[in-house]
């Protein structure tokens, strides 16, 4: 694929609240709407995780109308490729950056027919992210450097 999502006429079925208000009119939309709000939060969640799904399905047409609940399309690619997607949350923090979520990622189990060319951007992708791994290779770094620029010793006999 080209590695750009497209929306899909497929059923939307995860949905996510949002931060407006509006006052509901069907009393269905009104109960689904209080639901997520105590069960999910502004969290995502899927509506076959609701009790009763055909209500449930009543009452996010409105709440989607009226933009209290967002919900997420399907993204697809060519037809028969593969997507996969991996999301995690960074916090940048004054000693560099931390991940906080996400799925570890093990790159051993994912093949691929495109690989990065430009050796400036490989040795940037091979260094860490963590600061603290940076200074131990300095540090490293700099004693061997040290150790090979040390005037030669004479030792005594």
């Amino acid at each position: 694929g080209e590695g750009q999502g497209r929306e899909k006429d497929a059923k939307v079925t995860v949905y996510k609240r949002t931060d407006e208000t509006y006052m509901l009119k069907m009393k269905t939309s009104r109960e689904f709407y209080s639901k997520v709000c105590k069960q999910f939060g502004t969290m995502p969640f899927n509506i076959r995780s609701m009790d009763d799904e055909r209500k449930a399905r009543m009452g996010v047409v409105e709440c989607v109308t009226h933009k209290l609940i967002e919900p997420f399309q399907v993204l697809c690619e060519k037809e028969g490729e593969y997507v996969a997607q991996f999301k995690f949350t960074v916090l940048l923090m004054p000693n560099g950056p931390m991940k906080i979520t996400g799925l570890p990622f093990q790159s051993d189990l994912v093949k691929s027919e495109h690989s990065v060319q430009d050796p400036e951007i490989q040795t940037l992708l091979k260094s860490s992210a963590n600061p603290k791994a940076n200074k131990k290779k300095k540090k490293a770094a700099a004693a061997a450097v040290g150790e090979e620029t040390a005037a030669p010793v004479l030792v005594g006999s």
